[in-house]
């Protein structure tokens, strides 16, 4: 006897969601109805798929299936997971997904409730492979390394502004007080972002202000500041211009603490959520950027194969041509934004500390590849080694990845 089965279509709003049961005939089995979306809704819900699922028979096959929105969905979805009385099948499907299905229906309105029959017969008609449930944690991780990102974008952005500023106001400070935006400078324009205020301080004066729990200013830099301030262009700088330096050079500081803050906590999260992980053996990829990394892949067993997986990281290169220009290769905008940068930057750490990617690295620049090209081949060689440590659950082998690079270079050279 062929098994009975039900299909929840369901469509989350912030405040309500909208549902629909059907069967394996596509024939409606109760009516549609929404609920809040809250623990109260969520538990009415829980009642009402069991309640429907009755009525197709004993212990039948429950598909609940949703788009991904946000984080609106991730408490219903965790709510649903945690039904006792029937095993529920749980979908997070990508809206795009949905999208072309609808069109392929030629569903011309658009309705919450016309949305949710769309999710039910998307469920019906393309059988979505079920995931294993998120770890516990795993949001959270998530969370925290993408705030993390945020943190370090914002910080570079007001790092350049100062730059910028620096630039037109103390010409030259580049070789007067280095190149770097330093935690000493930084101190210095937040109490003096104006060349007449740091004239006004002795040179002994300035060297002994503090720029940490046991460090000074310094005579030299002290000096070299005073310099600076003396060949300014404008000795005594507009209102708006010092609010700028002031509120700049502060803003990047106090990002510096919150990172570093957050570096602690993600490490924390990492060994509490993946106490077992083995991508720190790989040389030159810290506890940071594995966190980000498992936090954006969740389960590895979701990718069948490494192509999907670079895929997914968006780590592989698209042809561009244009009328009679010549055809070239860079570096698709697709793939998950956060999970490609993660690698890119890992990348330049695995140069230095990584003597196997060294040595590709420098075998691409051989071969006639640009920085940021051999680059990006490292970042892709890097989600294989990704991948296939995470698939075998076995750490990073030095004689493994040798034999490796040697037969890679073998196929090219056949070629």
């Amino acid at each position: 006897m062929a098994r009975r089965e039900l299909y929840v279509g369901i469509d989350v709003a912030s405040r309500k969601v909208d549902v629909c049961f059907i069967d394996k005939e596509a024939r409606t089995v109760r009516p549609r109805a929404s609920y809040d979306n809250d623990p109260q809704g969520w538990t009415e819900l829980r009642v009402a798929i069991v309640s429907a699922s009755s009525l197709c028979g004993t212990r039948p096959r429950i598909v609940c299936g949703m788009e991904a929105t946000g984080n609106m969905h991730k408490r219903l979805e965790e709510a649903l997971r945690k039904e006792k009385r029937r095993t529920l099948e749980v979908h997070v499907l990508h809206p795009r997904a949905v999208k072309h299905f609808a069109r392929a229906l030629n569903t011309s309105a658009k309705t919450d409730r016309i949305d949710a029959e769309v999710i039910a017969q998307f469920l019906l008609r393309l059988q979505p492979q079920e995931k294993a449930a998120p770890l516990e944690g795993l949001e959270e991780l998530r969370e925290v390394t993408r705030m993390r990102r945020k943190l370090i974008e914002e910080r570079t952005t007001c790092k350049n502004r100062l730059h910028k500023l620096l630039r037109y106001h103390f010409p030259g400070y580049k070789k007067l007080v280095g190149k770097r935006v330093s935690t000493r400078l930084l101190v210095i324009l937040e109490s003096m972002p104006s060349p007449d205020l740091m004239l006004a301080h002795r040179t002994d004066q300035i060297a002994q202000i503090k720029h940490g729990a046991h460090h000074v200013i310094g005579t030299t830099f002290s000096e070299h500041l005073r310099q600076l301030a003396t060949q300014a262009p404008v000795a005594i700088l507009r209102e708006s211009t010092r609010l700028l330096l002031q509120s700049t050079a502060k803003r990047v500081r106090e990002l510096t603490t919150h990172i570093t803050e957050l570096d602690g906590i993600i490490e924390e999260l990492l060994d509490e959520v993946f106490p077992h992980e083995v991508l720190t053996s790989i040389p030159g990829l810290g506890k940071v950027s594995t966190a980000a990394i498992l936090a954006e892949v969740g389960d590895i067993s979701r990718f069948t194969t490494k192509g999907q997986f670079v895929g997914y990281c968006g780590l592989y290169p698209i042809v561009w041509q244009s009328g009679e220009a010549t055809r070239r290769y860079r570096m698709t905008f697709k793939g998950n934004r956060m999970l490609k940068m993660t690698l890119l930057v890992a990348s330049a750490a695995a140069r230095q500390y990584n003597p196997i990617v060294a040595t590709y690295y420098e075998r691409l620049r051989k071969q006639g590849k640009s920085t940021k090209a051999a680059g990006g081949a490292i970042a892709r060689k890097l989600a294989v080694i990704v991948y296939a440590l995470l698939v075998s659950h076995q750490p990073w082998s030095n004689e493994k990845a040798h034999r490796g690079l040697c037969k890679g270079q073998a196929m090219a050279e056949a070629v």
